[in-house]
């Protein structure tokens, strides 16, 4: 995916013209397109297999867009970045739509939602935004900017989980959606931890021993 981004960033730069730094933020862009197409993809036809399509989608877009402000720990290469995020994806998708989903109660759902919430923004608080060597933030406006972004999308999606918690005062079939929320918002957040980072950094670790024969990195 990488090797195909800087491809194509090379043929843009070379016909607009554009210098190297130019070029390397067209490569970046591409990249996350490309990686964020492909995994889509693949949790959207991985969540038609399992039977819970709208569990993995849920659970891939609330990641991708709390991502987008967070920041957060990251895989070594995009490859590992993508197979990460596709196991946990279609794992917990089932989980949410046939575990728990079927199995917990309205007033429980209720009370693990607000307790993940109450997490969530304690730790965007602290922590967000949180950067990379890859990209890192320079300016205090985007600072603020990525802060102001995260509190903004935990809103929305916090709107969102009262709308299906009612919803599901009537209908408890649609529990496992918020179930699937929830699993999206928890890993995130768990990203931004150094708990998570050190997760992110071992799994990193064995990557990098079994594939490039060297020690994996960590990139926060």
């Amino acid at each position: 995916m990488e090797i195909l981004a800087r491809k194509l960033a090379n043929e843009i730069a070379r016909t607009m013209q554009y210098d190297d730094e130019k070029e390397q933020v067209v490569a970046y862009g591409l990249i996350a397109i490309i990686q964020t197409a492909v995994t889509t993809v693949i949790v959207l036809l991985l969540g038609f297999l399992i039977g819970a399509p709208a569990e993995a989608m849920i659970l891939c877009f609330s990641v991708s867009l709390l991502r987008r402000y967070t920041g957060g720990a990251h895989a070594e290469t995009i490859e590992l970045c993508t197979a990460i995020s596709v196991i946990y994806c279609t794992v917990f998708s089932y989980v949410s739509r046939f575990v728990i989903g079927p199995a917990i109660g309205w007033y429980l759902l209720g009370a693990v939602s607000a307790g993940i919430y109450l997490a969530a923004f304690a730790v965007v608080y602290r922590r967000v935004p949180v950067d990379s060597p890859n990209k890192p933030i320079r300016t205090e406006k985007k600072r603020k900017r990525m802060r102001k972004g995260s509190y903004l999308t935990l809103s929305v999606f916090f709107i969102v989980s009262v709308a299906v918690l009612l919803f599901g005062l009537k209908n408890n079939k649609v529990l496992s959606l918020q179930v699937s929320l929830l699993f999206g918002i928890a890993w995130q957040v768990f990203t931004l931890t150094k708990t998570g980072a050190g997760l992110i950094g071992r799994i990193n670790d064995v990557y990098g021993k079994l594939f490039s024969g060297k020690k994996g990195g960590l990139s926060t």
